[in-house]
């Protein structure tokens, strides 16, 4: 990157060099094009005086000698003819019949022997009739074009001046530019190196606010990520491996027995080898689980439109004879009709898993479930009367195969980190308040829709 950036300015110093070519160019001919219109207004001036001259078929020798003087100290060299082509003044002449000292001072003035190039001519008119021809061409001014060469030269000069400090400017900025603005990138690709030889921890800084600051910010954030669910990954490797340890030890214990006669009972030992048996199917059934839902983030979401009331409704319809059980109740509060747009699979999992950890840890009273819309979004909310979580276990509720301290129940400690899961890929937020033997409210924030 440091490469193309140093080679853009490169282009850039480049392309002004062109431009102050292209720019001396257009000054020079717009100079040259000044200098033309001039004596075009000066050969006008001269034209309309030597016509004015003529009246009644006769030239007026002195205004036209005037003329010609006046021709003469714009620089110009002049004849005047007739229809017939015969001269009738010219600047020569005129030179001629001058004493010796102005003629002296005019060959001061103007180098009258060297002339520019060959004669332009510009008919002469009476009252509309042609009566003659103006032919002019500039002396050779030794001055004046000394002057125009001087301009022509200073302005290439300025050019060139001004190109050169701008060239060294844009050069020296393009250098430090190219490794300025390169040097979070180059940062990033070391810490993306880092990232991907397993080290989890390589952050970059993100000073700017530019498109190169959120890069960076977004690469810490998947960095952080990464190293969380790194972490995740371990502890869920080692909590596996201890909920796979106790039932394959027991089961490995029982049988050990039943060889060795120390267990006669032979159909009690297989009963209790059945039930770790049971454990472990559950157990791979809670793990299929958490990666199903971890899987759920790179499938596109099927939105679906529902009902809200509705929807809850059904689902607490089909968990009441399980809440009737242990003679708890089910309550969903009545509210007008919302429609939303959501991934129902999802939600119904969300709902499912808070509802069955709600009946697991109630033993009296029962849950009610409440919903609404706040601007963009909708929320459920989930109330029970159960034994509620101390503070200082709240954050660890999500944490995966955690069960919680006295608990009776078989649970795997998998239902609240899949509902957490879900909630993140469906762009929402889970809130918990929670007091000790009093009960738990989830709170479960969604968008309407994402379309």
């Amino acid at each position: 990157m440091k490469t193309k950036i140093f080679l853009a300015f490169l282009t850039v110093i480049f392309t002004a060099f062109l431009s102050n070519i292209i720019f001396e160019q257009f000054i020079t001919r717009d100079f040259e094009n000044y200098v033309n219109r001039v004596i075009q207004d000066q050969v006008y001036w001269i034209s309309t005086s030597a016509e004015s001259s003529y009246d009644n078929g006769k030239w007026d020798a002195q205004l036209l000698t005037e003329t010609v003087h006046w021709a003469m100290m714009m620089g110009l060299d002049v004849r005047v003819v007739d229809n017939l082509g015969r001269e009738i003044v010219s600047s020569h002449t005129i030179m001629g019949s001058l004493p010796h000292v102005m003629e002296h001072r005019m060959e001061g003035l103007f180098n009258v022997h060297a002339t520019q190039g060959s004669y332009e001519k510009k008919p002469l008119y009476h009252k509309e009739n042609a009566v003659g021809m103006l032919y002019w061409r500039p002396f050779q001014k030794k001055e004046i074009a000394e002057k125009e060469a001087v301009f022509k030269w200073r302005i290439k000069y300025f050019l060139f001046i001004s190109f050169i400090i701008a060239g060294i400017g844009s050069f020296v900025l393009a250098i430090f530019l190219s490794r300025y603005l390169s040097k979070p990138v180059t940062n990033l690709m070391l810490a993306t190196e880092k990232i991907s030889k397993g080290d989890f921890s390589a952050r970059t800084a993100h000073s700017s606010r530019d498109e190169v600051g959120k890069l960076s910010q977004v690469f810490n954030s998947m960095a952080e990520s990464l190293q969380r669910e790194e972490k995740l990954r371990r502890q869920l490797l080692s909590n596996i491996a201890h909920e796979l340890r106790t039932p394959l030890t027991i089961m490995k214990t029982h049988v050990e027995a039943m060889r060795d006669g120390i267990i006669t009972d032979t159909e009690k030992g297989i009963d209790n080898i059945y039930g770790e048996l049971t454990r472990l199917s559950k157990l791979v059934g809670g793990i299929e689980d958490v990666t199903t839902a971890e899987a759920s983030f790179f499938t596109k979401a099927e939105e679906t439109e529902i009902n809200l009331g509705e929807f809850i409704s059904s689902i607490a319809a089909d968990l009441l004879p399980m809440f009737h059980e242990k003679k708890l109740s089910l309550k969903v509060s009545d509210h007008e009709e919302i429609i939303v747009n959501t991934d129902v699979e999802k939600l119904e999992r969300i709902m499912r898993n808070i509802l069955s950890n709600a009946l697991k840890f109630t033993e009296k009273g029962g849950v009610s479930i409440h919903y609404g819309t706040d601007t963009n979004m909708f929320f459920i909310e989930i109330n029970d009367t159960g034994r509620g979580i101390p503070d200082n276990k709240m954050q660890l509720i999500f944490d995966r195969f955690y069960k919680g301290e006295k608990t009776d129940t078989q649970g795997l400690g998998l239902g609240l980190a899949i509902v957490k899961e879900l909630i993140n890929i469906m762009h929402g937020e889970i809130q918990v308040r929670s007091a000790v033997n009093e009960g738990t409210n989830f709170r479960i924030i969604l968008p309407l829709s994402k379309k």
